[in-house]
């Protein structure tokens, strides 16, 4: 009986053993790839949600640094910004000396460039462009801020004119929209008041600008419908920017309201972190004088005359939009612009070919990745095209919108 009921027991076995398997697993595997599609679900659902905070974080962050190179900037313009002081420059004895040489050596209105011993390379490069046209260094009168500046510029051309004004806050290299590059511009604003009040009329000028022709012979200065003319931003007539001050190439006639004008541009650079060009965008565009007026684009351009189908090439064409103060002649040198040999003299062939790409239209643009501080700008401007483009808004915000351009602008 015993034995008879193990034998059962064993069979059994046997037959559960090689019964089907119950179905208990499969659920198992269906809970399971449930699970892990659920898992990815909730980690797809979360990646969005952690893009949507780490670019809010990002923003926080560059806005705390904007702030804090606002707050920089303006302290550094109040601490220095007695060293370029209208009336430290009226009653200097370099200013009467310069007063002086302009009634006695020009017929003509001079050009002011600005110039420390870290824009010297520049500067060489600029006399070189324009050594061959007529009548040019002997318009130019270079505000040289430092000694080294004034001793090498008159060592390497010394019929070039200068008006010596040693400014320590300059003395370092500086970028854009920090404390030294605003004072800069304050100290410009400045000379222009005092030259206004001695009724001298006068070119402002930089020397990051190509001159493929003589702009001063253009008579721009025997033009009385206007009392100060101005280089322009944008593409062409049709760009939302035009009538936008570009403030690197421009001319002014004295009288009160041009004096006004800079009077009340250099208070506003003294207090406010706003660029030069902004004040003067909305000054011209809000006041009734004094009479603004714009070079074509036929004329004067831009750097972005480049990016476009390079037709009616301009008499000077400025090659600025670079953040960094230091790398604007190495970009500049990609583009074909750079005229001075390693010893130190000029190519005038190179200068030759310049103007003849420029004239065909065969400045090469593609094979040269643009600089960091070219994207940012043609990304700002991409973006102020838009904003000037809105229906009713774009025509309400074009006075005042360049005034917030620093704030705007991501400097890195």
């Amino acid at each position: 009986m015993g034995t008879e009921m193990r034998r059962r027991h064993v069979a059994d076995a046997v037959r559960d053993s090689a019964s089907p398997s119950p179905s208990i697993p499969d659920d198992s595997k269906k809970k399971s790839r449930k699970c892990s599609v659920s898992r990815t679900e909730k980690m797809l659902y979360r990646v969005p949600v952690i893009l949507f905070y780490a670019f809010w974080f990002l923003f926080g962050i560059l806005v705390l640094r904007k702030t804090q190179n606002a707050i920089a900037a303006v302290r550094y313009v109040k601490r220095h910004g007695h060293t370029v002081a209208q009336e430290i420059i009226e009653n200097s004895r370099e200013f009467d000396d310069l007063i002086h040489m302009l009634d006695e050596e020009f017929t003509r209105p001079p050009a002011f460039l600005l110039l420390n011993q870290y824009a010297l390379n520049m500067t060489y490069n600029f006399l070189c462009n324009t050594a061959s046209l007529p009548g040019v260094h002997e318009r130019l009168i270079f505000v040289t801020l430092d000694t080294v500046a004034r001793d090498e510029l008159r060592k390497m051309w010394p019929t070039i004119r200068q008006f010596h004004w040693p400014t320590p806050s300059l003395y370092k290299p500086f970028s854009f929209a920090e404390g030294p590059y605003q004072t800069i511009y304050l100290l410009r604003a400045n000379l222009a008041v005092s030259l206004l009040k001695k009724g001298k009329s006068f070119w402002m000028m930089q020397q990051d600008t190509f001159w493929r022709k003589n702009l001063f012979e253009v008579g721009f200065e025997d033009d009385m419908s206007y009392d100060a003319i101005f280089d322009q931003l944008g593409v062409n007539e049709k760009s939302m920017r035009t009538n936008w001050v570009n403030g690197a190439n421009f001319f002014v006639r004295a009288n009160n309201d041009t004096i006004k004008f800079f009077e009340r541009l250099a208070d506003k650079l003294a207090h406010w972190y706003t660029p030069d060009m902004g004040v003067m965008i909305h000054q011209c565009h809000t006041w009734g004088r004094p009479k603004c007026a714009y070079f074509p684009y036929e004329l004067a351009h831009s750097w972005e005359w480049m990016y476009t189908a390079q037709k009616n090439p301009p008499y000077i064409m400025q090659l600025d939009c670079e953040t960094d103060g230091g790398s604007k002649l190495m970009q500049l040198g990609k583009f074909g612009f750079h005229f001075v040999d390693k010893n130190g003299t000029c190519d005038h062939e190179k200068v030759q070919q310049a103007r003849d790409r420029m004239e065909a239209g065969q400045i090469e643009v593609r094979r040269n990745f643009p600089s960091w501080g070219r994207l940012q700008f043609k990304a700002y401007w991409y973006i102020v095209e838009y904003i000037l483009w809105t229906p009713y808004i774009g025509p309400l915000l074009k006075p005042y919108l360049a005034m917030v351009g620093y704030i705007l602008m991501i400097t890195v």
